[in-house]
C-alpha cells in the first residue's frame, strides 16, 4: 500500500503542518495503547492519512489565521466598547445638565415675562396720570387750591395734590427700575439660553459618538464571533480527522490480520523456507517499487501502523500481472485496501494486489504467470493510483523485495 503521506517531505502539506503548532499541541497523543516506542520516525510517515488531510491542512491554516486576527479584533471590540461607555457617560451627563439648564432658562424667561407684566401695569398708571394732566391743564391744581373753603380744607387739598404727585413720581421711578431690571433679566435669560444650546450641542455630539462607538463595538463583536466560530470549526475538523485516522489505523490492522488468516488457510501449515520458494515476476513490468515495508508513523497524531508490502506507482488502468501461476483465492473490497485480489501459489505462498480500479479475474480462476488479474487504481485508503503488493508465507507477510534482490525476511513490524 502506498504510504498516505509520501508527499510530506517536500510538499506544501509539510510546511503547513509545521506552521500550526497549536493544532499539533492540541491533537498530538501518544502512540496507540500497547504499542512499543518507535526509535525512528519514518520519513514517509503515515500508512493511513485520509483524504481529509487537505481539509485538516486548510483547517490548520484557518485556525492560524483566526488566532492571528483574534487579538486585534478583541482589542478593537474592547476599545469600541470603552469608547461607547465613555460617550454614553458624556451624553448622560450632558442630558442631565441640559435638563437643569432648561429649568434655569424657563425660570429666567418667567422672570422676564413677570417683569414685562409689571412694566405694563406701571406704564398704564403713568399713562393715566399723563392723560389726566393733559385733560385738566396746568391750572387745575391752582383751581383746586383756590376752591378750598377753609384752612383745613386747603390743607387737605394740598396733601391730596402732594400724594398724587408722590405716587406719580414713584410710578415713574418704578417704571424706570422695572425696565432696567428687565434688561438684566433678559440678558441673564440669553446667557442661560446660550449655555443651554452649548450643552445641547455636547449632548447631541455625545449621542452621535455613542451610536458610532456602539456600531463599531457591534461590528467588532461580529468579527470576534466569526473568528471564534472559525477557530472552533477548524478544531472540530482536526478532531474529527484525528478520530478518522485512528479508526482507519485500527481497520487497517484488522484487515491485515484477516488477510493473513485467509492466506494462512490455504492448506500448507508447516514451516516454510522462504529461500526454497520459487521466483516471482514483478506485477507491474517497467514500474519501480516505491515505499517499502516497516513502521509508519503519523506525523501529527503519532499513531503507528505496519506497512506490510511495497507500493508501485502507475497510471490508473495499468494492467496488473500475476507474480506467478496460481489460483485466485479471493477478490474482495474493503475500506482499507479497496479492490483487492489474493492469489494462492501453493506451498503456503499467497500474493496480494490492492487498490485496483477493477478486477480481471474471479475467485477460483486459474491464472498463469504474468497474466492480467486487474488494473491499477486508487481505491481504499489511497492518495493516488498505485499497486500495493504483498507476499505471504503461511499467513505471515514477508518483504516482497526479497524475491527481487533483497533478503527474504518477515516484515519487521509484524507480530
Amino acid at each position: 500500500m502506498r504510504a498516505f503521506l509520501s508527499r510530506l517531505n517536500s510538499s506544501r502539506f509539510t510546511r503547513g503542518l509545521l506552521a500550526v503548532p497549536l493544532v499539533l499541541s492540541l491533537l498530538i497523543t501518544p502512540a496507540i495503547a500497547g504499542s512499543t516506542e518507535i526509535d525512528e520516525q519514518v520519513s514517509e510517515a503515515s500508512e493511513a492519512l485520509t483524504k481529509a488531510s487537505a481539509a485538516v491542512l486548510a483547517a490548520a491554516e484557518s485556525l492560524k489565521d483566526a488566532q492571528a486576527k483574534l487579538p486585534a479584533a478583541r482589542e478593537a471590540m474592547s476599545i469600541a466598547t470603552t469608547r461607547e461607555t465613555e460617550a454614553t457617560a458624556v451624553y448622560n451627563k450632558a442630558a442631565s445638565d441640559l435638563a437643569v439648564s432648561k429649568a434655569a432658562y424657563t425660570a429666567a424667561l418667567s422672570k422676564v415675562t413677570s417683569k414685562e407684566a409689571e412694566i405694563s401695569q406701571l406704564q398704564k398708571k403713568v399713562d393715566q396720570f399723563a392723560r389726566a394732566v393733559y385733560q385738566q391743564g396746568q391750572t387745575s391744581q391752582w383751581e383746586i387750591i383756590l376752591e378750598s373753603t377753609s384752612p383745613s380744607d386747603l390743607t387737605i387739598r394740598l396733601q391730596n395734590i402732594k400724594a398724587v404727585s408722590n405716587s406719580t413720581a414713584r410710578s415713574l421711578d418704578d417704571l424706570l427700575g422695572a425696565k432696567e431690571q428687565l434688561s438684566v433679566d433678559a440678558l441673564v435669560a440669553e446667557e442661560v439660553r446660550i449655555d443651554m444650546q452649548q450643552i445641547a450641542n455636547i449632548a447631541s455630539q455625545a449621542l452621535i459618538d455613542a451610536q458610532n462607538a456602539a456600531d463599531k463595538a457591534a461590528a467588532a463583536k461580529v468579527e470576534v464571533d466569526k473568528l471564534v466560530k472559525q477557530e472552533s470549526s477548524a478544531l472540530k475538523i482536526a478532531e474529527d480527522d484525528k478520530a478518522e485516522v485512528l479508526a482507519q489505523y485500527n481497520e487497517l490492522r484488522a484487515e491485515q490480520k484477516r488477510i493473513a488468516a485467509l492466506s494462512g488457510s490455504t492448506g500448507n501449515q508447516g514451516p516454510v523456507d522462504p529461500q526454497a520458494t520459487g521466483p516471482l515476476s514483478w506485477p507491474l513490468p517497467g514500474r519501480a517499487a516505491g515505499g517499502g515495508v516497516g513502521w509508519r508513523v503519523h506525523p501529527v497524531y503519532k499513531y503507528k501502523s505496519c506497512h506490510t508490502g511495497v507500493d508501485s506507482g502507475a497510471p490508473k488502468g495499468t494492467p496488473i500481472r500475476a507474480a506467478a501461476s496460481g489460483v485466485v483465492l479471493s477478490t474482495s473490497v474493503s475500506r482499507a485496501y479497496g479492490n483487492m485480489t489474493l492469489l494462492d501459489h501453493g506451498d503456503g505462498m499467497v500474493t496480494m494486489y490492492a487498490h485496483q480500479s477493477s478486477f480481471a479475474v474471479s475467485r477460483g480462476d486459474v491464472v498463469e504467470n504474468q497474466e492480467v488479474i486487474g488494473y491499477v487504481g486508487s481505491t481504499g485508503f489511497s492518495t493516488g493510483p498505485h499497486l500495493h503488493f504483498e507476499v505471504h508465507l503461511n499467513g505471515v507477510p514477508y518483504n516482497p523485495m526479497g524475491w527481487f534482490g533483497a533478503s527474504r525476511t518477515v516484515v519487521p513490524c509484524w507480530g
